[in-house]
């Protein structure tokens, strides 16, 4: 009794669960016709329960049907998607639906076939298939392969003809397939399997005969059985499986030397990753060498030459081909990317007045901008196409880091240069460093400028002869400014950063040589943004204090009275520190090109520019000249 009230219970539980997405389901499919899904391991049962309510179809379900399914829909669809859906999650179950009329049946895949129907390319259906200019009975060992388990084949030679059923898409699968065997120049189809070689490696021997290129031959590879299925003339057929017999040979010795070139990767970093497949015991076994004695599996090695930047492998002949197919899907060109940075500090007066005020842009590439003080104004009469500042402001920008993006032209030319002259037209801002660097994508790169300045780290006395002599100990350190960005170009054209900046500095009258202190400011951050996007960080602010002291001449000199005519003051100021900062990914040689024909003009403008206010003598342009003529 007590089974019985346990198994009611655990029924009545998975129909509520089962009428609850129902209900779900149908308030939305009643609303706007559509229906969102999101099955996770649901009972297959209760699954197609749901789908019944909601499409009014009617399910005979076999006893043998269990188990169960996942069905997710990022988005809402229709009922008859929904439909089709379930059919095909059901089917990957090893269940067939056959449609009856007003019922569809669910049935064990391999019980479908004793009934007619389906639906679109589920739909089983039994079909009779003409051979024309082959054997029927040479095709069947070729096509049971790739028919769906259960599928059945038969062949017939006196009409030489076959009747296929499966399912409706595996029938035009097979269809394609005979298309192409069934030709009338060819005389027969034989499938050789091969031990000791891929039939990659047959095909491609195949093909570089000069006896073999003028005979009218069709090699079709299957790699997943090691096969190579050949269809044409007695004649070329005969040369093609002497030279597989020849070819197809245990190797004499127990492996050999191999020496892979790269071309994009380096030697040094590709070692550690053929090391570790040389290691793997998973990975020997795909490559069908087993090694069950430790000591065989070190007896593989690698070394590397550095020189001419190639891999040298010693393996047997199956590992070095597995690792040789890596190692080519591995070495491949990798994109680089422009980084572009203004780092600027800026003073009290505009750290009071600075306010955050979004922009967005109408291109497809549109983002964010931070506004200084109309700035932004600036900005957008400039380097901004189609921005427009938004009602709402944010304020004064706290103390911590604050991140905004925005899009600059590249193409136009109105980009990194454009923002250092807006910035230079506040007096108020101090420009302290304009980096730009071109790095391979996933590659750290590193800028800094400064300069050493010594520092005291010790001091001790040694005596010598009955008199003491003072020594001091100094260590010198890098002060300037330092930024790190590694770049991970990421789907969609958009770039990861892992940015590090400092910016530290000595402070005024802070002491002597050795004894100064220094200021410092770091950021660290990671961000994704799109390719030419700019990205500000900011909010650093540090305080400064200074002073000043006036007197009377030779009266605010005078012991005690003098204090009557001099006066001394101090200020307390403020500076906020600001990083701009925008990748460009570079794919190709054009990419290149037209980045430096960019900079090119920027730099020939500023040649100029100079020229005419009488600065100095405009010599790049007469400098790359010269370089053009000596080539």
């Amino acid at each position: 009794m007590t089974g019985q009230k346990t198994t009611f219970a655990k029924r009545t539980i998975r129909l509520l669960g089962a009428l609850s997405i129902v209900l779900s389901m149908i308030a939305e499919v009643s609303a706007g016709e559509v229906v969102r899904i999101n099955f996770r391991d649901a009972d297959i049962r209760s699954v197609i329960e749901s789908v019944a309510e909601i499409t009014g179809k009617s399910f005979v379900l076999d006893p043998r049907v269990k188990g169960k399914v996942t069905i997710i829909a990022p988005e809402a669809i229709d009922s008859d998607l929904l439909y089709e859906a379930v059919l095909s999650a059901i089917q990957v179950q090893g269940f067939q639906a056959i449609e009856d009329g007003v019922v569809t049946r669910i049935v064990p895949f391999n019980q479908a076939f004793n009934f007619a129907g389906g639906t679109g390319d589920n739909q089983l259906i039994t079909k009779v298939i003409q051979i024309e200019n082959v054997q029927v009975a040479t095709l069947v060992p070729v096509l049971k392969p790739v028919m769906s388990s259960g599928a059945r084949l038969n062949a017939f030679a006196q009409s030489n003809s076959m009747v296929v059923t499966d399912v409706q898409s595996n029938i035009l699968r097979l269809e394609s397939l005979i298309a192409e065997l069934d030709d009338p120049a060819l005389n027969a189809v034989e499938v050789i399997s091969l031990t000791h070689i891929s039939a990659g490696e047959a095909v491609y021997i195949a093909g570089q005969l000069k006896q073999l290129k003028n005979q009218d031959l069709s090699l079709v590879e299957d790699g997943m059985n090691n096969r190579v299925i050949v269809s044409g003339p007695a004649s070329a057929r005969r040369v093609f499986k002497a030279m597989l017999e020849t070819l197809d040979q245990p190797l004499t010795k127990k492996g050999r030397v191999e020496v892979i070139y790269l071309d994009y990767s380096r030697a040094v970093e590709m070692k550690p990753i053929v090391e570790g497949m040389l290691q793997s015991d998973v990975f020997l076994q795909l490559a069908g060498e087993a090694v069950a004695d430790k000591k065989a599996k070190s007896a593989y090695q690698i070394q590397i030459d550095e020189l001419n930047n190639a891999l040298v492998v010693a393996a047997p002949t199956a590992v070095i081909r597995e690792i040789k197919n890596v190692v080519a899907q591995l070495d491949r060109s990798r994109p680089q990317v422009l980084i572009e940075a203004v780092i600027a500090e800026l003073s009290e007066d505009q750290a009071k007045e600075l306010s955050a005020q979004l922009a967005y842009s109408s291109k497809n590439r549109g983002g964010y901008l931070t506004n200084f003080d109309g700035l932004l104004a600036t900005l957008t009469g400039v380097g901004l196409s189609g921005v427009t500042p938004s009602a709402a402001e944010l304020g004064l920008i706290p103390k911590k880091v604050m991140a905004v993006a925005g899009d600059f032209d590249s193409e136009t030319g109105k980009g990194i240069g454009l923002l250092i002259q807006a910035l230079k037209t506040d007096g108020s801002t101090k420009i302290l460093s304009t980096p730009s660097v071109v790095t391979l994508d996933n590659e750290e790169a590193t800028l800094s400028v400064g300069e050493e300045v010594p520092f005291q780290t010790g001091s001790f006395t040694s005596s010598n002869n009955g008199s003491n002599n003072p020594f001091t100990t100094i260590n010198r350190e890098e002060v300037g400014i330092k930024l790190k960005v590694k770049p991970q170009i990421s789907k969609g054209d958009s770039v990861r950063l892992e940015i590090e900046q400092e910016s530290s500095k000595v402070k005024v009258g802070s002491g002597g040589v050795g004894l100064q202190t220094t200021s410092k400011s770091t950021m660290q951050t990671n961000v994704l943004i799109q390719d030419g996007e700019m990205l500000i960080l900011g909010g650093l602010i540090e305080d400064q204090t200074g002073g000043s002291a006036t007197k009377v001449p030779l009266l605010g000199d005078i012991p005690l009275l003098g204090r009557l005519f001099r006066s001394t003051s101090k200020s307390d100021s403020q500076s906020v520190l600001m990083m701009f900062i925008r990748p460009t990914i570079i794919r190709t040689a054009e990419d290149a090109r037209k980045l430096s024909d960019i900079k090119y003009r920027h730099l020939i403008k500023r040649d100029l520019d100079s020229e005419e206010s009488g600065l100095i003598q405009p010599v790049l342009e007469e400098f790359l000249n010269q370089g053009q003529d000596q080539d």
